[in-house]
């Protein structure tokens, strides 16, 4: 058995018809099999869980080589990126959905989720030091009867590097230098270490400093096609054994981090500062007894962004963002049945200037539960519901039900259907919320409704020796879209008029795709996998499709491993055509681009590895192929990185 969720990248979607050609048998070789929590709460096999799930392993984070979360994601099945119109950033999508559909966790625990109240921001990626993430898991489809809002694309769950019955650590240095140009380059460090205190107390300790710098236009100097970043991270969690089967777990994340940028405002030049502030911290009792397996969690995650700009430039208003949430679930067998049921009750805080008292709050209540049921020998359901209330709004019901048929000991079948929602921001539903930052103002709307979506899916796996094919169909139906609609214009000469818009709900759409690849080891120590994904998408509304989601996308690798701990890399990712707005009454179509990169490792010992690469081979410039792209990729970089494990 190998590894089904080793994510690649493709120069074309006709390497998948070559690969599959050429695939031929291969040598038999055993590895240790997967497993995903994200999906049910219990560990399961990858490629059986109730769920379209990917992996990415703490080996290949050291591979990649990433800045933040966002660069570890890149070609997972199903990721394609937004732009966000400010220093160069983006955002990811799942399945055409939009970043602030994807909830993001920290092992289950939900972070406060930022880029869809913070305009322009894509602050959602650097919560943990890399150097902590023992893997990532992406589930594909809609997960509100498990999470809640926010999860109507999926959920991304980044699990941590655990406590062992020794001490285990790493030491990593990195460096990167952009080979074109001025500024870009990259300087960071990280410690991780985990172990025993005593026979009843773990400990683990993490810290990560990074630093980007600001990368200038290359046809207008005075400004920053990418915005720089400074982020240093530090983070404690401690794991007492109460007794036999029973352990209580505290953990404080503290992150801080700077971004800067040149830019231009009705005609002055100056310079955007942003403090960046985030803070997660929790306290967890697990416990089994008598047949069950329970955990009863209380957290806090809270993130706060202030922003400065010189020579008289008005800056963004200070904004500060908070979650506190106490939340417990248990698992038992009934019979045949494994059931999982549980409860959260969240209250979520925004600060904001331009309310009126200067911040608002809204509770959130929500039970659930959860069967897994075997239909037949090879044949098992898993149906949830879960109701969760909002304070504003009301009472929303997520419903879920997934079958997996093992029908071979090569061949999994599996498909089912499910609902999410995504609750309105604090901004979106307040009625006297007003934001005046920028050329434009935006009302809130205490009427506002929940977004929705409806999602099916059906998909296939099939494994013999080392030769892997998957497929997954889906297809989305979303209404109650938030949007924004134009009421009133106040022409304000000589600058242009400035707009008043409000949040309503207006838009209707449907997004359907194709998610397929193949992992091949072609020998010992050749791997080649790619993944490609097809995606058709309609604004109902409009009558088009929807903006900054790729038709295709593909990514590729082929992995070399060598002997003397030699190994290697060369990879390629895909973006296809895409449409955006290059006015508010024109599109356009934005090409296609590929992005290569190449590295090469060297292991000395157990502990030493270095990793020499460059990324963006090709030295591609989004700019020079169209100036419409929302957001920038780095050029040419050479990067090494340098690992002692112990």
């Amino acid at each position: 058995m190998y590894r089904t969720t080793y994510s690649g990248r493709a120069r074309s979607p006709l390497w998948l018809a070559v690969a599959l050609a050429c695939a031929g048998a291969a040598r038999a070789e055993t590895q240790l099999k997967e497993v995903v929590v994200s999906a049910t709460h219990s560990e399961q096999e990858t490629r059986a869980a109730p769920a379209s799930v990917s992996i990415v392993t703490r080996e290949e984070i050291a591979t990649r080589n990433p800045t933040d979360l966002l660069d570890t994601l890149r070609g997972t099945p199903g990721i394609t990126l937004m732009g966000r119109g400010v220093g160069g950033r983006k955002t990811i999508a799942l399945r055409g959905l939009a970043g602030k559909h994807v909830l993001t966790l920290i092992d289950g625990r939900r972070i406060t989720p930022t880029d869809d109240v913070v305009g322009h921001s894509d602050y959602q990626y650097g919560w943990l030091p890399m150097s902590a993430i023992e893997r990532v898991e992406v589930v594909r489809g809609p997960m509100s009867t498990l999470y809640g809002s926010e999860a109507l694309g999926g959920v991304v769950n980044l699990i941590t590097r655990q406590p062992k019955d020794r001490w285990i650590g790493s030491i990593g240095l990195t460096g990167a230098d952009l080979r074109s140009g001025d500024g870009g380059d990259r300087a960071g460090a990280s410690l991780f270490a985990a172990g025993p205190v005593s026979e009843s107390f773990d400990l683990r300790l993490t810290a990560e400093t990074n630093r980007l710098g600001a990368v200038p236009d290359k046809d207008h100097p005075r400004f920053s096609e990418l915005e720089g970043r400074k982020n240093d991270i530090v983070g404690a969690m401690g794991r007492l054994k109460l007794a036999p089967g029973h352990t209580l777990e505290a953990s404080w994340t503290d992150g801080q981090e700077k971004r800067w940028r040149d830019d231009i405002s009705r005609g002055q030049f100056y310079k955007d500062h942003y403090d960046i502030e985030r803070h997660h911290g929790y306290l967890t009792w697990r416990g089994e007894f008598d047949g069950w397996r329970a955990q009863a969690n209380a957290y806090r995650s809270e993130f706060d962004v202030k922003n400065t700009r010189t020579n008289g430039v008005e800056p963004t208003p200070p904004q500060n963002f908070r979650d506190v949430v106490y939340d417990a679930h248990a698992t038992t067998r009934l019979g045949s049945h494994r059931l999982t049921f549980g409860g959260e009750y969240r209250t979520e805080t925004m600060r904001h200037p331009q309310l009126t008292t200067g911040k608002d709050d809204a509770s959130h209540k929500a039970l659930f539960i959860q069967d897994e049921l075997p239909l037949a020998k090879h044949l098992a359901l898993t149906a949830g519901l879960r109701a969760d209330h909002h304070e504003f709004f009301g009472t929303e019901w997520s419903p879920r039900a997934y079958l997996v048929w093992e029908a071979t000991p090569e061949l999994i079948i599996k498909g089912g259907y499910g609902h999410a929602f995504k609750a309105p921001t604090l901004k979106q539903i307040s009625p006297v919320y007003v934001g005046t930052s920028g050329p434009h103002s935006f009302y809130g709307n205490p009427n506002l409704k929940p977004e929705k979506s409806d999602s099916i899916e059906i998909g296939a796996d099939w494994q013999r020796d080392l030769l892997g094919l998957r497929a997954t169909l889906f297809h989305t139906e979303l209404k109650d879209l938030i949007t924004t609609s134009l009421f009133k214009t106040d022409p304000a000469p000589p600058f242009p008029p400035r707009r008043y818009y409000r949040y309503v709900n207006l838009n209707k759409a449907r997004v359907s795709g194709l998610e397929t690849g193949f992992t091949w080891s072609i020998s010992p120590e050749l791997l080649w996998q790619t993944d490609l994904t097809l995606l058709r998408t309609r604004d109902k509304v409009k009558g088009k499709e929807l903006y900054e989601r790729p038709k295709i996308s593909a990514a590729s690798r082929l992995d070399w491993k060598g002997s003397g701990g030699w190994s290697g890399r060369i990879g390629v990712e895909y973006v296809g055509r895409q449409l955006t707005a290059a006015t508010t009454t024109t599109d356009v179509r934005l090409p296609a681009y590929s992005l290569w990169n190449v590295s090469i490792a060297k292991q000395f010992g157990k502990q030493l590895t270095a990793r020499v690469g460059i990324d963006n081979l090709t030295d591609v410039r989004l700019a020079e192929k169209d100036p419409n792209f929302g957001y920038a990729e780095r050029g040419r970089t050479l990067f090494l990185n340098l690992r002692v494990d112990f």
